[in-house]
C-alpha cells in the first residue's frame, strides 16, 4: 500500500485534537455524564476494577470497559472531567481511523479523507464524541469489527481477522451482547450475498474465538464468582428483557432514528442536491463494498428501530456506512452539477441555528433571568453562526475555497460553537451550584430526598455514599431509584443507605447533622427556621450545624 499523503496524516492528527479541545469546554451533563463519570471515579477511589458502583451500590447494567479506560486515565492524570472526556474522544478517533483506512484501501484516499471530515462534522457524531457514555465506544468497536471481518473476507489476511476478534471483545466489554450480535448480523448475510460462504469456517477461526474468550471471559467469571446471580441479571434482565420490553423510558416512534440521522447529516446531504443517488454512489463504490454498506445501514437501522425505547446515541453503529455512502454521493454530485440548494443549503442551515440561539433567551420561560444574564455571550454565538457561513460563501464564490471546503469550515465553526451554547443553555447541570460544600464537614451526612442528583457526588468528590430517601417498597419503572435499588440484588447490606421518610424524620429528631437536598419545593421541614439555600435546581437544608 502506498504511504499516506501528508494531508491525510494532518487530518488524522488534527481532527482528534479538535474534538478533544471542544470536549473540555462545557461542564458535566446529567444524567449520563454524572452517572458514568462518578462510577469511574468510584472505581479509581476504591481500586475495585471488578464491580462498577453508583453511590457505592453495584451497577451491573453494563460491562466495565468504559470505566476501565477512564480509571486507567485517572491513574495517570488524576480525577478531572477532561480526563473522562478523553474516552469518547478516543472512541471517535478509533471510528474515524478505521473508516479512513478501510475506505482508503477499497475506494480511494480522497474519499477516505472526505469521509472522516463529513463524519467528524456531523451533528450526532460530534455530540457523541463530547459525551461520556457507552454509545460511541461500542459503536466504534462494532465499526472496526465489521471492517476487519470484511477485509479478511476480501483479502484473506489473518492478522486483520484477529484484530476483528479483539474489536469484537471490545464491543462486548463496552455494552454486552449487542457488540457481538450486530457485527455478526452485518457480516454473515453479506458473505453469503458475495458467494463467499466457503470462507465462513475460516471467519470462525478457533484461535480468534479463543482470543475473544480470553478477553471477555475473566470479567464474566469473576463477577459470577463474586455475585452468584450476576449472569442471569446481566444477560437476561439487562440484555434480552431490555431489548424486548416496553417498560423502559424514552419511547419513540419507529422513524425516530431516520429523523435523527437526516438532521445530523442534512448540511452534507444538501451538497448532493438530492439528485442522482444511485448513479453517483455506484460510480464511486465497488460492488461488494456497496452491498456491505447498504446491508449494514438498512439491517442495523431496522434492528434498533424495533424496540420502543430509543435514544439518539443507540443508532451510532450505522453512521460509518451512512457516512461513506453520503461521501460518495457528495463527491460525484459536486463534480457533475451545482444547483442553488447545493450552493446555499448548508449555509442557510447554519444561519437558522444562529438565529435560533439569538431568539432562545427571549422565548424560553424557564430560567429566563439566567439566560438574560448571559445575553451578550449568547448574542456573540448567534452572530458568529449567522455571519461566518456567508463570509465563507463569499470566499467560495471568489474561487479561493471549493464548495466542499467552505461547507466543512462552516460546520467546524458550528460544531465549535455548540459546546459554548450547551454551557449556557444546559441549566440542569449543577457545576455552579455547590456553594453548600462548605457545610460538609466532620460527621455531617448528605441526604438526597426523593431524587438522585447524578453529578453532585463527582462535583463534591464524595468519599462515602449519600443517604437516599424514597418510598423504596414501591419504586419501579426505569429511573435512578431502580438503578440503585438493583444494587441490593448483589449487596443487600447496603440497604442501610436507603431511607424512607420515617427514617429521615427519626434522624432529624435524633439531632443528626444532616444536609438534605431536594428538588425545589419538594421537601418541607418541620422546623421553619432551618437554614435553607435555594439553588437553581434544588434546595439545600442544613440541620444541626
Amino acid at each position: 500500500m502506498q504511504p499516506l499523503h501528508r494531508s491525510s496524516k494532518l487530518l488524522l492528527i488534527l481532527l482528534p485534537i479538535w474534538l478533544f479541545i471542544t470536549a473540555i469546554i462545557r461542564p458535566m451533563s446529567v444524567p449520563d455524564e454524572g452517572r458514568y463519570g462518578d462510577i469511574s471515579r468510584a472505581m479509581f477511589e476504591t481500586g475495585d476494577w471488578l464491580t462498577p458502583r453508583i453511590n457505592g451500590f453495584p451497577f451491573m447494567h453494563k460491562p466495565p470497559l468504559l470505566h476501565w479506560i477512564s480509571t486507567g486515565l485517572m491513574e495517570i492524570f488524576g480525577v478531572h472531567l477532561w480526563v473522562l472526556r478523553l474516552v469518547p474522544v478516543l472512541a471517535a478517533t478509533l471510528m474515524l481511523t478505521s473508516i479512513f483506512f478501510f475506505v482508503r484501501k477499497y475506494i480511494s484516499e480522497q474519499v477516505a479523507q472526505l469521509s472522516i471530515i463529513i463524519l467528524a462534522t456531523s451533528l450526532l457524531f460530534f455530540g457523541s464524541s463530547q459525551y461520556i457514555n457507552h454509545d460511541l465506544l461500542v459503536a466504534a468497536w462494532m465499526t472496526l469489527t465489521v471492517f476487519c471481518f470484511a477485509d479478511y473476507t476480501l483479502s484473506g489476511k489473518k492478522s486483520i481477522l484477529f484484530l476483528g476478534y479483539i474489536a469484537c471483545a471490545g464491543g462486548f466489554l463496552s455494552k454486552g451482547l449487542i457488540g457481538v450480535l450486530v457485527p455478526g448480523m452485518v457480516i454473515l448475510p453479506w458473505v453469503i450475498y458475495c458467494k463467499e460462504w466457503k470462507k465462513i469456517p475460516a471467519l470462525l477461526n478457533p484461535f480468534g474465538i479463543l482470543l475473544f474468550t480470553l478477553l471477555v471471559g475473566p470479567w464474566l467469571y469473576l463477577a459470577q464468582q463474586h455475585y452468584p446471580n450476576f449472569l442471569h441479571y446481566f444477560f437476561i434482565e439487562q440484555q434480552f428483557d431490555r431489548f424486548s420490553s416496553s417498560g423502559f423510558n424514552n419511547k419513540q416512534p419507529w422513524f425516530f432514528y431516520i429523523i435523527i440521522l437526516f438532521f445530523s447529516f442534512l448540511p452534507w446531504l444538501m451538497l448532493t442536491g438530492f439528485k442522482g443517488v444511485k448513479q453517483h454512489i455506484r460510480t464511486a463504490i465497488p460492488s461488494p463494498i456497496l452491498a456491505l454498506l447498504l446491508w449494514w445501514l438498512v439491517s442495523v437501522l431496522v434492528f434498533f428501530s424495533i424496540p420502543p425505547s430509543k435514544l439518539a446515541g443507540y443508532i451510532l453503529p450505522v453512521v460509518a456506512p451512512l457516512t461513506i455512502l453520503i461521501t460518495a454521493w457528495v463527491q460525484q454530485a459536486l463534480i457533475q452539477h451545482k444547483n442553488k440548494l447545493q450552493q446555499l443549503g448548508s449555509f442557510i442551515f447554519i444561519t437558522l441555528i444562529g438565529i435560533a440561539i439569538l431568539v432562545a433567551p427571549h422565548v424560553i420561560k424557564e430560567n429566563h433571568g439566567f439566560y438574560l444574564e448571559h445575553i451578550e455571550f449568547i448574542s456573540t454565538m448567534g452572530a458568529i453562526l449567522i455571519i461566518s457561513p456567508w463570509i465563507l460563501f463569499t470566499v467560495n464564490k471568489a474561487g479561493k475555497l471549493s464548495l466542499f471546503q467552505a461547507t466543512a469550515c462552516s460546520l467546524i465553526i458550528l460544531c465549535s460553537v455548540i459546546p459554548f451554547a450547551v454551557r449556557i443553555f444546559d441549566t440542569k447541570t449543577n457545576h455552579d451550584q455547590t456553594q453548600f460544600q462548605q457545610y460538609l464537614h466532620g460527621n455531617t451526612q448528605l441526604v438526597f430526598y426523593h431524587y438522585y442528583f447524578y453529578d453532585l457526588p463527582f462535583l463534591l468528590d464524595l468519599k462515602t455514599p449519600v443517604y437516599l430517601v424514597n418510598n423504596w417498597d414501591n419504586v419501579g419503572g426505569d429511573n435512578s431509584s431502580v438503578e440503585i435499588k438493583d444494587g441490593l440484588l448483589f449487596e443487600p447490606q447496603l440497604k442501610r443507605y436507603l431511607w424512607n421518610d420515617a427514617a429521615l424524620e427519626q434522624a432529624l429528631n435524633n439531632k443528626q447533622p444532616l444536609i438534605v437536598i431536594s428538588r425545589p419545593h419538594d421537601f418541607k421541614p418541620a422546623d421553619p427556621h432551618v437554614k435553607v439555600l435555594h439553588q437553581r435546581n434544588y434546595d439545600v437544608f442544613i440541620f444541626n450545624q
